[in-house]
């Protein structure tokens, strides 16, 4: 039975051990063969080191080749030893033979920061190797993008972009930096997406079917930019299936929060994060959404979280960065999105945000280095222009402010933001019929389709207030009131507007209206700080009221059951009192009234800073 079990037990090992172990050099391809099968289980495993050990030994006993060396140094890439990988390829002049290797050796100088070196090496790719293999020309136009936007060259950048797009259709990646690195403008992307649809359309019997490119076209026309007007997101039919997908939803999030409808926005995002929360695309509007909000504790929270996860992420330090701001500590707050900037610097949230929080403690000259920087770095976007004007229009420079301002609107023609801040401008330089033309443009961009009268946000409640005062100025009096009117609909503790509304009414002569708004007004600042213009105003005002009059041959004591006059029948009555109080009240008065004017002025003629 020993002996039997013996035999037994030697046959299994003869089964078991291949037999090129045991004649190393008679069966070298078997040998190969059982290695390779192993090192691709391992890979598929994700055991990239033992690959690795696999590898070197099938190169040892085969020799170099362009197949085993690039699985060996792919995997010595994925291990994130990406100076080693870059070595062997050069040594082994594996990037001249295979243009795989020439894209892997250009993603391994990527990391190790030597843009030069890779754009030459691309561009020696491009014009050599891929001449018989265009499949590999959008990659490699990809990575040619990525590195001039190292080098700071946005524009051939951009272009290497297109050029990927115009190569396949379906480049997703490419559409998605030159929307989200803000290569181009509104108009520029969809001039773009128009080239593209036509090129596509044209050689659709070729390459891809009907429904691909109009597939396509729609998660394309999603990620254009949203923050240029106000607008609403539709669903065409035939993907309506897409309208529970994340990339819909987040667009859908992003369009909410530019429309400042930012309940709404944070809700979409609360529920994506549940399912997904650290999908850094939704994190970014989420964030943004608990900023403008005050929710100071979650994001705290949350900030707490992703710095943990993930320290080496500009959206961690950004989402700290946003918390001090909110709590008021700017100086820490700026030291933790300089750190985001570092990390990524076309993170445009955090530059604006950086921008911001030296405004709020008016540090001028940083305010303009970083909006400059800003608007630099992100070509296609707007606002940094914008608040730049702002800037200057804060320190009484309007002509340049208007000069940056309308370089913003010529990115951004329908933003209501831009054209408020350029009638602001043109109030200050005197220019009231240009003030009154760009706000009305301003308030017609509202008035899309999803907006209705009695659903405008608040944050646009300044167009309203600084309409009425350019009426006010004008001499419409009537228009004057009815802007007021709307601006207090949406923020109905304003004092300043009040006090204006009564203003208005006293130009008119209809005091009784001017006594009850500027005494509402009176009221509600009595609260916070003592207010002596709209108090002058409201005793001059009372001066004139009908009921408070004493006109010569009446009793010193009214008769209380008498019917009171009429406004039409006062107006004898006010004359009269007009030429007893005139050599008393009227100076005071007039004072009062321009001293008004420009406290309205001042108070109403604020900008609208958009934190994204």
């Amino acid at each position: 039975m020993k002996s039997l079990f013996i035999n037994s037990t030697s046959q299994q090992r003869q089964k078991t051990c291949p037999p090129s172990y045991v004649s190393l050099d008679n069966d070298n391809e078997h040998l190969i063969h059982i290695l390779r099968l192993e090192r691709d289980r391992l890979i598929q495993r994700l055991q990239y080191e033992s690959a690795i050990f696999l590898s070197d030994k099938i190169i040892a006993i085969n020799g170099m080749n362009i197949n085993d060396g690039f699985i060996l140094v792919h995997c010595i890439y994925l291990s994130k030893q990406y100076q080693r990988a870059a070595h062997l390829i050069q040594h082994n002049n594996l990037h001249e033979m295979d243009v795989k290797c020439c894209c892997l050796l250009v993603k391994c100088l990527m990391k190790i920061k030597n843009y030069k070196k890779a754009l030459t090496i691309i561009d020696s790719c491009l014009k050599t190797r891929l001449l018989n293999d265009i499949k590999w020309r959008v990659p490699l136009l990809v990575l040619r993008s990525d590195a001039y936007e190292c080098l700071d060259n946005r524009i051939d950048a951009r272009q290497s972009l297109i050029k990927a797009l115009e190569q396949n259709f379906l480049c997703y990646e490419a559409f998605y930096r030159i929307t989200h690195h803000h290569m181009a403008t509104k108009i520029e992307e969809l001039d773009i997406l128009c080239k593209l649809i036509m090129k596509s359309r044209s050689e659709r019997s070729r390459f891809i079917s009907s429904f691909m490119t109009d597939f396509m076209i729609f998660f394309y026309y999603i990620q254009l930019k949203k923050y240029d007007k106000p607008d609403r997101l539709f669903i065409r039919k035939p993907f309506q299936l897409f309208a529970e997908n994340f990339d819909f939803l987040i667009a859908q999030a992003e369009r909410h929060f530019y429309n400042f409808d930012l309940v709404q926005a944070l809700e979409i995002t609360s529920k994506l994060i549940e399912k997904d929360p650290h999908n850094f695309e939704c994190l970014e509007i989420h964030i943004s959404c608990l900023l403008s909000l005050e929710r100071s504790i979650e994001l705290f929270k949350l900030s707490q979280n992703l710095i943990d996860l993930y320290p080496e992420h500009e959206i961690s330090w950004y989402s700290l960065g946003c918390y001090y701001h909110l709590i008021k500590k700017k100086a820490v707050s700026r030291r933790y999105l300089q750190k985001a900037v570092t990390l990524n610097n076309i993170f445009a949230p955090a530059w604006l945000l950086y921008g911001h929080s030296f405004s709020d403690d008016n540090e001028h000259d940083q305010v303009m280095a970083t909006y400059f920087r800003a608007s630099h770095l992100m070509p296609g976007c707007h606002l940094p222009l914008l608040y730049i004007g702002v800037e200057y229009a804060r320190t009484e420079n309007h002509k340049l402010g208007e000069k940056f301002i309308c370089t913003a609107l010529t990115k951004a023609p329908e933003d209501p933001l831009v054209l408020h801040e350029l009638s602001v401008t043109a109030f200050h330089s005197d220019e009231l019929l240009k003030a009154d033309r760009y706000l009305r443009h301003a308030l017609r961009a509202l008035k899309y389709t999803e907006n209705k009268d009695d659903d405008i946000r608040i944050q646009y409640e300044p167009l309203f207030s600084n309409m009425g005062h350019i009426n006010r100025k004008l001499g419409r009096y009537n228009d004057a009131i009815e802007f007021f009117k709307k601006s207090l609909a949406l923020s109905p503790n304003n004092s300043s507007t009040y006090s204006s509304i009564g203003l208005v009414y006293c130009m008119l002569d209809k005091f009784s209206e001017a006594v009850y708004y500027l005494d509402h007004a009176y009221g509600l600042n009595r609260l916070f700080k003592r207010d002596d213009v709209t108090k002058d105003l409201l005793d001059d005002a009372l001066k004139f009221y009908p009921d408070s009059l004493q006109l010569p041959g009446q009793s010193d004591l009214p008769d209380l059951n008498q019917k009171l006059p009429t406004w039409i029948d006062c107006d004898n009555r006010i004359e009269m009192a007009r030429n007893l109080a005139k050599t008393s009240s009227s100076s005071s008065s007039l004072m009062a009234n321009e001293n008004l004017k420009q406290q309205n002025n001042d108070n109403n003629d604020d900008s609208i800073l958009m934190i994204r």
